[in-house]
């Protein structure tokens, strides 16, 4: 590259560049590498012997959920099953489970070779004198658990002189006391032990791998106690093969690769469930934060010299021969900074009809399209459902005024599954200051946004849980206030629940919630429709509309869709079948000040127990409320 590619239009793409490269230096993107997708792919040698061996004889623990465990129908699940059926699919074997043996005889088993294989253990310097391993496939951290009156814990020196329960024996028991003497150990013979103390308040916090923490948490139904921190540890969990079969680990290392992102994904949301307190490391966040400012300042400060030298060319071809070579290093180091961009920054840039014109590599890597599929399209390609129309009209309307506009985006990939981003697009300007196009700059948060959802989801429903329930509510009630909207709470309650779980059992009766969950959920599609498990058998519903019997519609409609699944309920008197009742508050905002959610939601529980006295399996309605303050004085009207 020469100099005279710097002085005119290739000198401009430079300095787009630059720019996007500095604003990336300031959100500090972050790419998460993409799952292989590629099928599995053996030679002959690898084929023969898996004819050889159709069958693997497998060593499992049948009591470690949520790895793998028996459940009572004698069915070898969990996690590592899933991973297993998977690999059995993809290299044509089957797996024979031990489905009876204690975990302790279960490893004399595979050391003597009366087993072939362990599914998902920990690769030990004791373990690796009878057996080879994979690469791990299953990592979970080892978390710290605490009440939920307690804040965020900012790893283990937070714990200093606190009582802390871990399991005898198990990997955390060795790696605190050898490494954190400091800390009063309390030592429990189980999980479960442990957290039960910690519940009661017998302890300050447990330490112990997340994924088994969340398991017994949901299955003892503790419900004060929440994951308050991380540690440095963590679980790496392999799959392990007897030593004299050396062939056979390639071939499964093979299969394990081709099992691609999503499936993967599946696997995490079938069995992971928790809620997890998330903090932030302000430290870090200032160090980070003079760190970039002193880069900036560098690049500033030497860019405004590579300016002065430019226009010094004007003046002197002299002084433009004599810069020529400290000029042509610097021309390097741009290209190299722009071969950065393009390979980590998640980028693009589109004309001003917002025609895509160019697209990072990283950019290609996240969505999955390749940059020619990108070229000529717009950001549209990329758009999911999920996301609402009202999200993109603001976008547009704020660049188009010149203005940067930042926010978080949902995208489609081109194989259909998702990722989160936090965007910033900004209007590009030429010399009269007219827009040419738009820059847009983005970081990979789809992690962040799955945490955050498993953190507001109910575990059995998947609808919204009571605590973004209590969040939610007043928002909506502001929002109705400010833009004059008519918002509908609905509390819905499952008619003789108790009778029916108490006569069917109670994995019909979950079963019986969720069914009545798939309803709400597929009845309640536009943006403003919020359906949230709030409690047992008890569901709250917020909607947004026209009026007020557009929101008695909406719950008739609910209600007969419940009754019309008819799914036999013999001890309910009101149908043949399992139905609900609902009650209704109906709110119109004035532009006044919000009513407090409490008082709403009496109104709305009343109008459920006027609704169950006059027989259930109906809906009763409150009319149409405003609340005026006036100085100290307020009131409540109803029509």
């Amino acid at each position: 590259m020469t100099l005279d590619n710097i002085l005119t239009g290739r000198f401009y793409n430079l300095k787009l560049r630059i720019t996007v490269l500095l604003t990336i230096l300031l959100i500090m993107a972050s790419n998460n590498a993409l799952a292989s997708t590629a099928p599995v792919q053996l030679n002959e040698a690898e084929r023969q012997w898996l004819k050889a061996h159709p069958s693997i004889r497998l060593a499992v623990d049948i009591d470690w959920s949520p790895f793998e465990y028996i459940d009572d129908e004698k069915q070898y699940v969990g996690m590592a099953a899933e991973y297993i059926e998977l690999v059995a699919e993809k290299l044509g074997i089957e797996f024979a489970v031990e489905k009876e043996k204690p975990w302790s005889e279960v490893v004399e088993s595979v050391k003597s070779g009366e087993l072939d294989m362990y599914s998902c253990v920990v690769s030990t310097v004791q373990r690796r004198e009878y057996a080879n391993f994979s690469k791990p496939y299953l990592s979970f951290p080892m978390v710290i658990v605490t009440s939920d009156q307690v804040a965020y814990v900012n790893g283990l020196k937070d714990l200093r002189n606190e009582t802390v329960a871990v399991v005898r024996g198990y990997a955390t028991h060795d790696l605190l006391e050898k490494n954190h003497p400091d800390l009063e150990l309390y030592l429990a013979d189980n999980v479960a032990d442990a957290l039960e103390e910690l519940s009661h308040g017998k302890v300050y916090a447990y330490i112990g791998n997340i994924a088994t923490v969340s398991d017994v948490i949901r299955r003892e139904g503790l419900t004060n106690i929440k994951i308050s921190g991380e540690t440095p540890y963590s679980y790496e969990l392999s799959m392990g093969v007897r030593k004299d079969w050396p062939e056979f680990i390639p071939i499964l290392q093979k299969a394990l690769d081709s099992i691609t992102e999503q499936e993967r994904d599946q696997i995490y949301r079938n069995w992971i469930k928790l809620r997890y307190e998330h903090g932030f490391d302000y430290d870090l966040l200032w160090k980070v934060l003079a760190g970039v400012f002193l880069v900036i300042m560098v690049i500033l400060i030497w860019n405004r010299r590579l300016s002065s030298e430019i226009e010094k060319r004007t003046e002197t071809e002299k002084l433009l021969n004599d810069a020529h070579h400290r000029l042509e290093k610097t021309n390097q180091q741009l290209v190299n900074y722009v071969e950065i961009v393009d390979k980590y920054v998640i980028t693009s840039s589109t004309d001003n009809e917002g025609v895509i014109i160019s697209a990072s590599d990283a950019f290609c890597e996240i969505s999955g399209y390749r940059e020619q599929e990108l070229i000529g399209n717009t950001h549209g390609i990329l758009r999911h459902k999920d996301m609402p129309a009202a999200i993109y009209k603001q976008l547009w309307d704020t660049i188009k005024c010149g203005k940067t506009w930042q926010g978080e985006l949902k995208n489609r990939k081109k194989d259909g599954c998702f990722y989160w981003v936090h965007a910033y697009i900004s209007p590009v300007f030429d010399e009269q200051g007219i827009i040419t196009g738009y820059t847009a700059i983005r970081e990979d948060i789809t992690n962040k946004k799955r945490a955050e959802e498993l953190a507001i989801t109910d575990e059995l429903s998947s609808l919204f849980n009571r605590r973004h329930f209590n969040s939610l509510l007043p928002q909506e009630l502001a929002r109705a206030e400010r833009e004059h909207k008519c918002l509908a709470l609905m509390i819905i309650d499952v008619d003789y629940f108790k009778p029916y779980n108490d006569n069917y059992g109670h994995q019909q009766g979950d079963k019986a919630l969720q069914v009545v969950s798939g309803v709400l959920r597929d009845s309640l599609r536009r943006a403003g429709d919020f359906a949230f498990r709030i409690g047992g058998e008890e569901f709250g519903v917020i909607v947004t509309v026209d009026q007020g019997e557009d929101a008695y519609r909406v719950a008739e409609n609910l209600r007969k869709a419940v009754e019309d699944l008819q799914l036999e309920h013999g001890y309910n008197p009101a149908s043949p079948y399992l139905t609900v009742s609902i009650g209704i508050k109906i709110h119109q905002g004035s532009g006044t000040q919000a009513p407090q959610m409490d008082l709403i939601y009496r109104l709305a529980d009343d109008a459920l127990y006027e609704a169950k006295g006059n027989g259930r399996n109906q809906v009763v309605r409150t009319g149409i409320s405003q609340l005026l303050v006036q100085g100290n004085v307020s009131s409540v009207g109803s029509q």
